[in-house]
């Protein structure tokens, strides 16, 4: 893994992808159902696989090695969720308020940790040794790809 940016630009990452995800999501008409194919999520899903992910792995990955340093940190192929969880039938803005809050209480989580935290090592199931510092921009790059995501979702409204 390349080296990660400093843990003050990753954190300011996360709280400006809630932000921009909050204000994007907020305005009235946002279709939450379109799929632009059968096999590509919507807004819905995209929002209850973010709201997932930051609950289930994020925050348990960050919790385990705020625990205990060289925590295993399983693997998660939480796309399978989609499917077994019934994104499609739920309520796209109640995830997206979800979301938001766990973001919150992720970065609560992780505001005032000292050096030696962010260089604690874990053994990720997929990665091996990892530090909470390349945990962080794992999650920031996660962000990164969700949020291409939602813009070409909302894209494809304002074309139409």
């Amino acid at each position: 893994m390349q080296a990660p940016p400093p843990v003050p630009t990753l954190l300011n990452q996360l709280a400006t992808l809630a932000a921009n995800v909050h204000g994007a999501l907020a305005a009235e008409g946002v279709d939450w159902a379109y799929r632009p194919e059968p096999d590509q999520w919507s807004l819905t899903e995209v929002l209850c696989h973010l709201r997932d992910v930051e609950r289930e792995v994020h925050q348990s990955r960050f919790r385990a090695l705020l625990r205990a340093e060289h925590a295993f940190l399983p693997g998660v192929t939480a796309d399978e969720w989609a499917e077994e969880r019934g994104y499609r039938r739920q309520n796209g803005p109640a995830a997206l308020a979800d979301f938001l809050a766990a973001r919150q209480e992720t970065l609560r989580l992780l505001k005032d940790l000292d050096d030696s935290l962010w260089q604690r090592q874990g053994q990720h199931a997929f990665f091996g040794p990892t530090s909470m510092h390349e945990l962080l921009y794992l999650v920031a790059r996660h962000d990164e790809l969700h949020w291409e995501q939602i813009k070409a979702l909302l894209h494809r409204e304002i074309g139409d």
